[in-house]
């Protein structure tokens, strides 16, 4: 890999160099994080005019050093200590740690509900329809819409089963995994095969972190980032648009440390950078006993459709229950923990020429019924794996409240770069334990009725007790530098542009005004997508 060479930026990758002895560089359009946002931004600016400089703070494999400028200070609920599990400063972003999980945010989530206090978005769901269509072959899916809900049967060519629960008090509902287009075992790794996507006219720049944005002396016009080398030493690289693609944390972080022109940070005139703060609070609240769940296991398990392609099957809240009982927008699914001596995993060790002979020999003999019918599924029926199991539970995802005390501010603790680091003060609140407490109920009472296994509520979700600190981050950080038309209570507007700052745009789940109980990718590649259609036009434009 050549190293980064500011007079020529020759080569497709590069990384920063302490050596250089140029100073200023500049580019038509400068996008900082590659992960999914920033990677997909940068491919559809592939090809065309604009010159364009793609900066990761990390390298192409993990980095010590690029992993402690992730660390934080937390004021808040307890957070999830390793923040590696949580952000990655390597190129592809979080797609190295993602689920895989991708779907499209419910209609209900755009809409302003009333129990929920600053809801709304300034889109609507159909409006994001195109987008979200576009993202599919970005997340490796064969469909980016209408796949979520029980139109599901029709696209997979089966007959609903049965039973069926009271649609007005639990959906059905739907994630489909991505796919790795080299690797269809693995998920999407952005990364990957990112710098063999990029046109001549996009450069990939790696060991590049951006320690201040710059400002004209008005501070109403984007002019350049300083951008730091791993062992500190500054470079600038001036810029007619930048675009922060750097995660919920580090998106509102770089804006308040953004203040030598607006002191009180970049985009921050009425004090919302870093505010509204969400995650999802996702875990178990509920198992089932495992004897005589196997019918259940396989109508809420995996399914396998068109080439492979694999669903999960769960539910959701209803519209209804949510408005008549004020709650909020929330999903489960059931979860196992698979056990060593699961024949599956022993038979794949024993193909991949790397078994424990003794213990996978009688893992696999001792489980034979086990295995034929796993293969009966799996080949035939197209259904998931029937693994073996020692728990079998039932886990929900909420979303939260956007609430302005929940939030990011900057620490008097700095990094090696000088930086101040992420204070971080997550609220949760107690709609959102009433959320997970309801629809874990609504579970129980609609699989006794329809005579499925009935779970076995968790003894905090039986009395109503608080929601245990179990429940942490789970690297979702959404609402940060919020969507919305009055700059008094967001920071973006519709088009993700700052308000009042020109040529300075935002990607990423930071700017959801609610987070929805969705897993975020394929909603922040969606609106990747539509903001790399803004600046083209705004280029063509100018």
């Amino acid at each position: 890999m050549q190293q980064f060479d500011f007079p020529t930026l020759s080569g497709p990758m590069l990384s920063a160099n302490e050596n250089s002895n140029c100073d200023v560089l500049d580019c038509d359009v400068c996008i900082i994080g590659s992960g999914p946002a920033g990677a997909t931004i940068a491919r559809e600016l592939s090809g065309g005019k604009l010159r364009v400089t793609l900066l990761e703070s990390g390298d192409v494999v993990r980095r010590d050093y690029a992993d402690a400028l992730d660390e934080i200070e937390n004021a808040g609920w307890p957070r999830v200590t390793d923040q590696w599990l949580a952000r990655n400063r390597i190129v592809g972003g979080t797609s190295h740690t993602w689920s895989g999980r991708c779907v499209p945010f419910d209609t209900i989530d755009f809409q302003t509900r009333r129990w929920v206090p600053e809801s709304g978005w300034p889109l609507s769901a159909e409006s994001l329809t195109p987008y979200l269509d576009r993202a599919a072959p970005y997340l490796g899916m064969c469909f980016g819409t209408g796949f979520s809900d029980t139109r599901f049967w029709h696209l997979a060519g089966r007959p609903p089963p049965a039973p069926r629960l009271d649609a007005q008090l639990l959906r059905s509902h739907f994630w489909q995994f991505s796919r790795d287009e080299s690797k269809p075992s693995d998920y999407t790794r952005f990364g990957v095969h990112l710098a063999a996507k990029l046109g001549a006219n996009v450069k990939l720049v790696t060991n590049a972190t951006v320690c201040h944005i710059n400002v004209n002396a008005s501070g109403d016009a984007v002019q350049s980032v300083e951008v730091a080398a791993p062992g500190g030493e500054r470079r600038t690289l001036r810029a007619k648009t930048i675009v922060l693609c750097a995660g919920g944390i580090e998106n509102a972080r770089l804006l308040l440390c953004s203040n030598r022109v607006v002191t009180a940070g970049l985009g921050n005139e009425h004090d919302r950078v870093g505010r509204y703060l969400m995650d999802h609070l996702r875990g178990p609240t509920a198992n089932f006993q495992i004897k005589g769940a196997e019918h259940l296991r396989k109508l809420f398990g995996h399914y396998r459709i068109k080439g492979g392609q694999v669903f999960a099957h769960g539910v959701r809240l209803s519209d209804e229950v949510q408005q008549a009982e004020e709650l909020l927008n929330c999903a489960a699914w059931l979860e196992g923990s698979i056990l060593e001596d699961d024949p599956w995993n022993a038979l794949k060790r024993w193909l991949r020429g790397k078994p424990n002979p003794r213990q996978d020999a009688a893992a696999i003999f001792g489980n034979i019924g086990l295995l034929l019918r796993g293969a009966r599924d799996y080949f035939i029926e197209r259904n998931g794996l029937l693994r073996k199991i020692g728990e079998l539970r039932l886990v929900c995802m909420c979303e939260q409240i956007p609430d302005p005390e929940s939030r990011v501010t900057l620490s008097a603790q700095r990094d090696r770069l000088g930086m101040p680091r992420a204070r971080i003060d997550w609220r949760v609140h107690e709609l959102e334990a009433q959320t997970l407490r309801r629809l874990t109920e609504l579970v129980t009472v609609e699989f006794a009725r329809v005579g499925l296994p009935v779970p076995r509520p968790y003894t905090w979700v039986r009395d109503h007790a608080p929601l245990p600190q179990t429940f942490q981050d789970v690297a979702h950080p959404t609402g940060t530098t919020r969507m919305g038309t009055d700059p008094a209570c967001s920071v973006v507007d519709t088009q993700c542009k700052v308000h009042g700052i020109e040529g300075l745009y935002v990607a990423g789940s930071s700017v959801f005004p609610t987070s929805s109980h969705a897993n975020p990718t394929q909603m922040i590649v969606a609106l990747a997508l539509r903001l790399a259609d803004t600046i083209k036009t705004r280029a063509t434009q100018n």
